[in-house]
């Protein structure tokens, strides 16, 4: 009884709480409020890894987690607004922050070309190409660049600070070394990708806008709007991976790859698995401008 009482006369003078509980809608998400938040956040991932972002609907037990949450992080996907809603209209009190609202989105595109000066802030408008329908869809994969992360880091810096001010400036201070790391980062992965600005390289999924619009470089999708190639559209794609010297494709995990593997083995190429919803943002975004430098060195 005297150390339970002891132990409860600590928290109360130093003012230990609980972690806040979190949620977030994919894992590199988690990557970036565990490095701003540290041991003072609980973190739970909506989307299952191996799980298809634009097929997933939520389970009535995450729909009750997130209902005792403190803070939900969003990031602009799909499956997010029925969550919301259903949220919303049980009057949970939880509080919904849009990570991707300090973030300027491109469309979302087959094929995606740098301008030919430098973006140096994430919320400068890029240049794109071969949008697709009379309405510009955007680009939900907004994780996927350096810059954005840093401007996402300030956003769940200031929503944790609000949530718990007694801990403002470990948030703060934690947001600016993630910030420090993440411009450490971009200026690694430009001198790296520097040699090969104007390369195309090809994807399944037309995943990686972000990346390529970041680095001057050509992304081309096999796959768009959710449909796989006709044969007339793989056809062309073929022409046009032989065209651009492509001997690489890379193919997310979370899509059938049997398209990509047809286009490979017709100009004798490979295919190279990459997540971009791997929970290691940072160590991913690094792999992912390896792969990219070994596959435009081997052509």
């Amino acid at each position: 009884m005297f150390l339970f009482l002891l132990i409860s006369l600590s928290a109360v003078v130093y003012g230990v709480t609980a972690p806040l509980k979190i949620y977030v809608s994919i894992p590199p998400q988690e990557w970036l409020v565990q490095s701003i938040g540290g041991d003072r956040t609980d973190t739970e991932i909506v989307l299952g890894k191996g799980q298809d972002p634009h097929m997933f609907e939520p389970s009535p037990r995450q729909l009750v987690g997130l209902s005792r949450a403190d803070i939900y992080f969003t990031i602009g996907m799909t499956f997010e607004d029925q969550i919301a809603e259903k949220l919303t209209a049980a009057e949970t009190g939880l509080t919904i922050v849009d990570m991707s609202q300090a973030v300027q989105k491109i469309p979302m595109s087959g094929n995606t070309h740098d301008s030919e000066s430098a973006h140096s802030h994430p919320q400068h408008q890029p240049h794109n190409t071969a949008h697709t329908g009379t309405e510009e869809t955007l680009d939900p994969h907004i994780w996927l660049s350096p810059l954005n992360l840093m401007a996402m880091a300030e956003i769940v810096a200031q929503a944790l600070a609000e949530a718990d001010p007694e801990n403002r400036s470990f948030y703060e201070s934690n947001a600016l070394a993630t910030k420090e790391k993440l411009t450490a980062l971009q200026q690694e992965l430009s001198s790296k990708l520097k040699p090969f600005r104007g390369e195309s390289f090809f994807v399944y999924h037309p995943s990686f806008g972000y990346f390529a619009d970041a680095y001057g470089l050509n992304q081309h999708a096999i796959e768009l709007d959710g449909k796989a190639p006709s044969p007339r559209q793989l056809s062309r794609l073929i022409a046009d991976a032989r065209a651009e010297g492509a001997r690489v494709l890379f193919v997310q995990p979370q899509f059938d790859p049997k398209s990509a593997r047809a286009v490979a083995q017709a100009i004798g190429g490979t295919v190279v698995p990459l997540d971009p919803l791997d929970s290691d943002v940072y160590t991913n975004l690094k792999h992912m401008a390896d792969s990219i430098q070994q596959a435009f060195q081997k052509q």
